[in-house]
């Protein structure tokens, strides 16, 4: 295997709109190109009340069963505190612009992250791995490929690894030697 260094990255927010929300959870972790861990970080990032005001019932209903709304409300970490940690974590692994950002839709967070989180954005390459495509092209040229089955517990780091693991199951069943 090769030098590529992946930056898994996901996050939870209070809704998708870039420039009315929030983020709530950030979860990474960093692998090589065979998929192994490397190291992971992960984290509640505390807000105020009037930021998670700003959730919708369905958001609101999800972040409540999963517990991550408790974990916010408790949280005493800062974004800044958090895009400092994962920064920190990425140097380890990778000089700047090295590493790739990937995850589910990943687009979406990249957004996020470009926002909220510059210095880390500056610090990725420009280029993302998208498991979501995977699964897009798999569902439409391979449609007898039995459908890959997540559990949606819709916390950052448990996604990253559905999303991992997604992808091994991309690469065992669609990229052969």
């Amino acid at each position: 295997m090769g030098d590529l260094k992946m930056v898994w990255v996901d996050l939870e927010m209070t809704g998708l709109d870039v420039d009315r929300c929030v983020i709530l959870e950030l979860g990474c972790i960093i692998t090589g190109d065979d998929l192994k861990p490397l190291a992971e970080y992960g984290a509640a990032v505390q807000q105020p009340p009037e930021a998670l005001a700003t959730m919708n019932d369905f958001v609101r209903d999800m972040h409540t069963k999963s517990g991550l709304l408790r974990r916010v409300q408790d949280s005493v970490v800062s974004l800044a505190q958090a895009e400092l940690a994962v920064l920190d974590l990425v140097a380890e692994y990778a000089k700047p612009r090295e590493a790739v950002m990937a995850g589910n839709s990943i687009h979406q967070d990249r957004r996020f992250v470009a926002k909220y989180m510059p210095r880390l954005d500056a610090y990725l390459h420009y280029r993302q791995v998208d498991v979501s495509s995977l699964k897009v092209l798999a569902n439409a040229w391979y449609p007898n490929l039995p459908k890959f089955e997540k559990k949606k517990e819709h916390t950052a780091v448990s996604d990253i690894r559905e999303s991992l693991a997604e992808l091994k199951y991309y690469r065992d069943h669609l990229f052969k030697p």
